[in-house]
């Protein structure tokens, strides 16, 4: 609440300066902009811009001009002395394309809290069709923060974003930052169709794609490919030669564990949204959850009932693919091991599917997991490690 002593007209004083912005009164400087003359005010400008301060009164040639031909958006131009004259601006009305103009001007100018606002404005506005483009406008602009963003958005929505075409226009340096990522939410093979597809739809740009796409492809962890996806998507394109291809078989058979892509959420319970599914049978029935994605986990936590008169085996699995399965904790015959237990720390790995084996509950038990990567404690190995099976 403002004093009665207090008085604020400040309104009034922007609704003036707005009402000179692109107005020849009083104007003493006229740029021409894409052969388009706009009228300003050199004091103006330079009280609210250092760039325009060092361009007016620096003492440089441009200084002793009253007309400054600048090679910008006329567009984009117009938006930055709206804002520099009244304080504000409207961006829900203007394309993103045109925002991205606007925020490349303003960095050039180094307004850092408009630059600030506009990048900050773009983080509510990703959608799976602009995150691209935004995303290599502030890979170029080097704005780490939303970068950032970009990325954790295109973590959560990789499937849908390289199948748009927008995902084959990405830059090779930005191509190349989100292929490293190990947090994409999309199986391998999908990676490798998006970057055959963008090596094809560029390899005729005169972007030395031909020089850049090996390393590109050798991104792929091919490893963490299913063999019929390796020998009737992969080979056909001639990619990998036979040597590499056997060479490839060969380390998924020594092996036994692929090098899936796994998101890292430190002190987060991965497993709070998993679907479940049930399994019964004679001797334990089986719940399953699926995580939804690939997580780095090293600590499960299970329920622990009641110990029984005849106490049974229960034991704790997980796997990348729902198909081989790691046993990382098991309890022991005629013992209460999971009652006295109710954590489990293990060797980090990717994990998509968790499964807890147990006579003690049934389908529509209320019975929950949580999974997560604990950052005050190591992993390590409460059991002996097991082998998949």
């Amino acid at each position: 609440m403002v004093s009665a002593s207090m008085i604020d007209h400040s309104d009034q004083v922007l609704v003036s300066l707005g009402e000179l912005c692109i107005s020849d009164d009083y104007s003493d400087v006229t740029f021409v902009v894409e052969n388009e003359r706009i009228s300003a005010h050199r004091a103006i400008l330079a009280v609210r811009c250092e760039y325009f301060r060092a361009l007016l009164y620096g003492g440089l040639e441009e200084s002793k001009q009253s007309e400054i031909t600048l090679d910008v958006s006329s567009t984009a131009f117009k938006h930055l002395l709206r804002y520099i004259y009244t304080g504000s601006l409207e961006l829900k009305d203007m394309e993103v394309d045109d925002i991205l103009t606007l925020l490349g001007l303003v960095h050039q100018y180094g307004i850092t809290a408009f630059v600030k606002a506009i990048s900050d404005y773009l983080y509510g506005v990703l959608t799976v069709e602009n995150v691209c483009t935004i995303a290599d406008e502030a890979r170029l602009l080097d704005l780490k923060d939303l970068m950032e963003k970009c990325y954790e958005f295109i973590d959560e929505n990789t499937r849908s974003i390289m199948k748009l075409e927008s995902f084959s226009k990405l830059s090779y340096d930005m191509l190349s930052s989100v292929i490293d990522r190990n947090s994409l939410n999309i199986e391998e093979i999908e990676i490798f169709q998006a970057i055959h597809k963008w090596c094809k739809s560029n390899e005729n740009k005169g972007c030395k794609i031909g020089e850049k796409k090996r390393s590109i492809y050798d991104k792929v962890r091919y490893e963490a490919i299913p063999r019929n996806s390796l020998l009737d998507i992969v080979r056909p394109t001639g990619v990998l030669n036979p040597n590499q291809l056997l060479d490839v078989i060969s380390a998924q058979d020594k092996t036994g564990v692929h090098p899936y892509r796994a998101g890292s959420s430190p002190g987060k319970d991965v497993a709070a949204n998993a679907k479940v599914e049930w399994t019964t049978a004679a001797e334990h029935n089986q719940v399953r959850f699926d995580l939804g994605k690939h997580y780095h986990i090293i600590q499960a936590h299970y329920p622990v009932v009641a110990f029984p008169p005849i106490p049974k085996q229960e034991n704790l699995s997980v796997s990348s693919d729902g198909k081989s399965w790691s046993t990382v904790s098991l309890g022991a015959q005629n013992t209460a091991y999971f009652q006295s237990h109710p954590s489990i720390s293990f060797r980090m790995q990717p994990v998509r599917y968790i499964r807890f084996q147990t006579p003690y509950y049934k389908e529509n038990s209320p019975i929950s997991i949580s999974a997560m990567l604990n950052p005050f404690q190591g992993a390590q190995n409460n059991e002996s490690p097991a082998k998949p099976r």
